[in-house]
């Protein structure tokens, strides 16, 4: 059988079991302990930013850096050639596209924007050895659920504590300078116009939108571990104090993917779980301001429609000005700029999600060639397609996941660094595998030399 760079290979078992390392126990733990300070920094620290000229680099970057280095330097991570190939091919892409912008002199392009794409992506071009992949991921996954235990409680806390009629406030905002906070979110919103009361975003989350999917994927890695089932009303909970809907389109997504899994049984006790929480919501106030939210994508002022048609309409709008913006696009840091002056022309936030922004600044060919390199980063040789599928479609579709670090380092580390393909294996066995010794060489030589 022929394997290709997009081969999946579908684990049989849709439960991610533990599994202990063959070898090496002190060098996983050694890695396990880097990893859950990446884990914690990406959940709690995703607010802090660090100046950089007259931008700002969310302090993931650098942490994700350092924590690569340690890895590498112990032997817990290590290059792969593939995923050196598909990065080489992918931001070659980008470059060129951004090179014919430049030589275009299109307006609104950024040199800042394509070297930040480059160094975003570095980090994907490494992965665990194929047996530490597969110790590691099942307890990596579990600590993953004790953080977001603990960001459900503080947004359970932070939802509950302004309905009891203590005032909103932004406690990180209140302790952290002004100039390390990531700025341009939506951090502090109410949950309908002229409302006393703000969505749920656990006061560590850029927005309620990044709070919500990352309680989408505690409920889904709670389902795929098989445990802790208490955990699930929690989650729960703490979606609906969010008051945003891109958690339960995550959540929606993940379950189609575990009803093909699991098969009908499953989507059935699923369906009727969904029912019973939406039929407890409609005797509640909430009721209201989420079937408002069910339709609000008609209204041009709305988030739905700010995240999920506008950039899109925009994206097409802007493509037909002449074939080589088609191809090539509009230039790095375009969809930046143009949100921006939306922003300043009519005071609404527009979203750029992952495939509108390539789109509009690398053009059908840096989209195509980028798009191909990230699905087989997070598809081929993975432990769970549920996994993959529903990390595929928080970066994709529901966060402006290009440059965020807070996005790809999620896809890092449920995901990317944990799959293992047929190539893995090869590369893991050879590194195995003895060199001759000098005697044998010599007599080898003895043998040759002989004929």
């Amino acid at each position: 059988m022929v394997t290709t760079t997009l081969t999946t290979r579908i684990p049989r078992s849709w439960v991610i079991p533990t599994q202990e390392a063959e070898s090496g126990r002190t060098a996983n733990d050694a890695t396990l302990r880097v990893l859950t300070i990446l884990m914690f920094c990406e959940i709690f620290l995703q607010r802090i930013a660090l100046p950089a000229g007259g931008s700002q680099v969310q302090i993931i970057l650098p942490i994700t850096y350092v924590c690569l280095a340690i890895m590498l330097w112990r032997g817990g991570l290590s290059r792969n050639s593939g995923r050196t190939t598909g990065y080489f091919v992918a931001m070659t892409a980008c470059a060129l596209s951004a090179l014919t912008a430049f030589l275009r002199q299109n307006d609104d392009t950024s040199i800042t924007s394509l070297l930040l794409l480059l160094a975003t992506y570095v980090p994907f071009l490494y992965g665990l050895r194929p047996a530490d992949a597969r110790a590691l991921l099942p307890r990596i996954l579990d600590r993953f659920l004790i953080m977001i235990t603990v960001l459900a409680g503080l947004a359970l806390f932070q939802f509950g504590s302004q309905l009891v009629g203590v005032p909103y406030t932004d406690v990180v905002k209140d302790i952290v300078p002004s100039n390390l906070l990531m700025h341009g979110f939506n951090t502090s919103y109410p949950v309908q116009y002229g409302s006393s009361i703000f969505k749920s975003n656990g006061f560590v989350c850029l927005e309620a939108s990044f709070c919500s999917q990352f309680l989408g994927f505690g409920i889904v890695v709670c389902v795929l571990r098989g445990g802790s089932w208490w955990r699930l009303p929690m989650f729960v909970l703490a979606i609906l104090s969010t008051v945003s809907g891109t958690g339960l389109l995550l959540l929606a997504f993940a379950g189609v993917l575990l009803a093909v899994h699991k098969g009908a049984r499953f989507a059935l006790t699923a369906l009727l779980g969904v029912s019973l929480i939406a039929l407890v919501i409609s005797f509640t106030p909430a009721s209201s301001i989420f079937a408002a939210r069910a339709t609000e994508t008609s209204s041009s002022t709305s988030s739905g429609s700010l995240r999920f048609v506008q950039p899109y309409q925009r994206t097409w709008d802007s493509l037909g000005k002449d074939p080589a913006t088609v191809v090539f696009g509009n230039g790095p840091g375009y969809a930046d700029r143009d949100a921006s002056a939306f922003f300043q022309r009519t005071g609404l936030p527009l979203n750029y999600a992952l495939v509108p922004k390539l789109v509009l600044e690398y053009g059908v060919l840096g989209t195509i060639m980028f798009l191909a390199f990230i699905v087989t980063m997070f598809v081929r040789g993975s432990q769970s397609f549920v996994l993959s599928g529903s990390v595929l479609i928080f970066y994709t579709v529901l966060s402006g996941g290009l440059l965020a670090p807070v996005v790809t380092g999620l896809g890092l580390l449920l995901v990317a660094w944990f799959t293992v393909t047929p190539q893995d294996e090869r590369e893991a066995a050879s590194d195995l595998r003895p060199a001759p010794s000098a005697g044998s060489s010599s007599v080898q030589r003895g043998s040759f030399a002989a004929v």
